[in-house]
């Protein structure tokens, strides 16, 4: 017993120091998604035109009623959107962006240009554009989502349920923002976790607004992001030309979305679902995996060096970064100590969810709230 209480008293002290390590980095994400709001601009295909870039490829030029003429560098995930509404394949795309030779930029532009102008000419387009960079290139049933009261919203009843921003993850296209409990719990003996949510969105139409749950391994830091809890889709009504809805509708959305969010919130944030939580690698902990079966499972989910990876870490001796044990926990965790090394911020994010696909799923707790549009 006296083991257990000094080990807690140790994981509490970790625990502080990671919160207070990432709560830079959650400001930070707060004070990105205040101050970079996307430049919204409805198009129809046929006044689409690109010209060659020498620094990144091809430009983009259409008018606007107030500015005039507008020249934009288009953001490759756009350029992959392009890529879906054409039929051109990304392959091609990337191998004349790439070669930074001008025929190939001019052959680009020609094609894009023409697409356009003929194919798609009566479509319209949702051009979401941030410090004169295109970086969304989206359909006009496109549900814009005011993304700062949604992050405000989520801080706030965070913290009015006990919990505290805790890290985020700023992107091109996409933000995630994690708020943690800053208390230790121990569903098995040595394990020493903390429990929080995450929040994820993008502006650009790079996947849906989200929330999720995670489970955090003290020593280690291996983060485990679980089932998604609500998922609200970027689609609504067809946009309007007079200026892609009303402020009001505008409002509206998001008023809808963050009284959503905050009902999620305090669905997730309470002592049930903490109970539920633990009892699910309480579960994990239970559960034999055969290394090479979960190798050829992770072979569906991971890139083969990652997953080459996680199998070096799970059949390896550590007990330290890694739970004890041939188990569905351990290799959890082996995930996310991958996902832990990993530099780049969204592929950082995926591996983290695919640790928590591994682990059981909560039963007995509610269903995943879907905000649907009006």
């Amino acid at each position: 017993m006296l083991l257990t209480m000094e080990s807690k008293t140790a994981a509490a002290h970790k625990l502080e120091q990671l919160i207070s390590n990432g709560r830079a980095k959650a400001g930070e994400v707060i004070n990105h998604v205040m101050n970079n709001q996307p430049t919204d601009r409805l198009q129809p295909g046929a006044e689409l035109s690109f010209q060659p870039d020498e620094d990144r490829g091809v430009q983009i030029t259409y008018r606007d009623q107030l500015s005039g003429e507008v020249r934009q560098g288009v953001h490759r995930h756009a350029m992959q959107q392009m890529a879906q509404t054409t039929d051109l394949p990304i392959k091609f795309i990337d191998g004349l962006q790439n070669t930074r030779e001008r025929w190939a930029t001019e052959l680009l532009a020609h094609n894009l240009s023409t697409m356009f102008a003929n194919r798609f000419a009566k479509n319209r387009y949702l051009l979401r554009s941030v410090l004169g960079e295109v970086r969304g290139f989206l359909s006009d049933r496109y549900r814009r989502l005011d993304s700062r009261p949604i992050i405000e919203a989520f801080a706030t009843e965070v913290q009015r349920k006990g919990a505290l921003p805790y890290n985020g993850y700023v992107t091109d296209t996409k933000v995630a923002i994690q708020a943690i409990m800053p208390e230790v719990y121990e569903p098995i003996p040595g394990e020493m976790m903390a429990y929080g949510l995450s929040l994820e969105n993008s502006d650009f139409g790079n996947g849906a607004l989200s929330i999720r749950a995670y489970l955090l391994r003290i020593w280690c830091s291996n983060l485990a992001i679980t089932q998604e809890e609500m998922r609200q889709v970027h689609l609504g009504r067809r946009l309007d030309d007079s200026m892609i809805y009303s402020q009001r509708t505008y409002e509206l959305d998001a008023e809808t979305t963050v009284s959503a969010l905050r009902d999620v919130i305090g669905t997730h944030l309470n002592a049930e679902a903490l109970h539920n939580r633990m009892e699910t690698i309480k579960h994990a902990n239970a559960v034999g995996v055969d290394p090479s079966i979960a190798k050829e499972s992770l072979k569906k989910l991971l890139l083969k060096s990652e997953t080459d990876e996680v199998i070096e870490a799970y059949n390896s001796p550590d007990t330290y970064n890694l739970p004890a044990g041939n188990t569905t926990w351990r290799l959890s965790n082996a995930v996310s100590w991958v996902a832990g090394k990993t530099e780049d911020a969204e592929r950082k994010l995926e591996l983290m969810k695919i640790a928590g696909d591994v682990l059981p799923k909560v039963e007995g707790h509610g269903s995943k709230r879907s905000a649907k549009a009006a």
